[in-house]
């Protein structure tokens, strides 16, 4: 086994270096990665240099690497092409058809939530976002769902990091009230966001888990308050919980 993988050719040992680090970044230091792929030291230096100049990957603070930018695009852009996306509009669809309102699904991405896909409504006022775009963690319904399955301390510390965190007048601000949110979240097994995003909007989010019950997504809705109230919202918690079952399933086999 060892001789065959010293005689692969170097474009198909640097797509097993980046397959290494999407699949353990927490193991992807060079010297981790020089042991397991089984290439030279001076090599993988060369390699993961030559993949974090051109941002298929990136370095971290802590010396492992993480997938890059080109990277995260790369993926993100070929999800319009998965097996099961013809199925998941149709679901996306059939709820927003309930909820009269739009609704939307982001994806983690290590410490950030990634835009993914939505269905909108007919309202003219949007929430307008790109693929691939990183959601505020602390201030909407999806961002408060992807914390709260981090551990309290970890996502504390997130919190705490942000700078800019007044994004409307109810955007939560202090480290006491946030982890108490956290809790509420937990507790709930889903999150509302009363107006702390953006002024005169509510919204709510569920998570999708996969098998491993590990986060594979959340699923969204936002509505001005002069159209739906918290408290419908809550009500139709139990709609998106039932797509959010659905596109599971969708979700896992694409």
């Amino acid at each position: 086994m060892k001789e065959k993988k010293n005689t692969r050719n170097s474009p198909r040992r640097i797509l097993e270096i980046v397959e290494a680090i999407c699949l353990n970044p927490e193991a992807a230091t060079a010297a981790r990665l020089s042991q397991t792929l089984e290439i030279p030291a001076p090599t993988i230096y060369r390699w993961l240099d030559a993949l974090s100049e051109e941002r298929f990957i990136a370095p971290t603070a802590s010396g492992h690497y993480v997938p890059g930018e080109r990277f995260r695009d790369l993926i993100l852009n070929s999800l319009q092409y998965e097996p099961s996306v013809t199925e998941r509009r149709s679901i996306l669809r059939d709820l927003s058809e309930q909820l009269n309102e739009t609704v939307s699904l982001s994806i983690p991405h290590g410490t950030k939530l990634i835009y993914f896909d939505r269905l909108e409504s007919h309202w003219p006022f949007q929430v307008n976002l790109k693929v691939g775009a990183p959601l505020p963690l602390h201030c909407c319904a999806s961002g408060k769902v992807y914390l709260s399955t981090m551990k309290p301390k970890a996502a504390l510390g997130i919190f705490d990091r942000i700078q800019e965190k007044k994004s409307a007048r109810n955007t939560i601000t202090s480290t006491s009230a946030f982890e108490e949110e956290l809790e509420r979240v937990r507790k709930a097994g889903y999150a509302i966001d009363r107006g702390e995003w953006f002024d005169d909007m509510v919204g709510a989010a569920v998570p999708i888990y996969g098998n491993s019950g590990s986060l594979i997504a959340c699923l969204s809705t936002h509505a001005l308050t002069t159209r739906k109230s918290i408290a419908v919202l809550e009500q139709e918690v139990q709609l998106m919980q039932v797509a959010a079952d659905k596109l599971k399933a969708c979700l896992m086999e694409g």
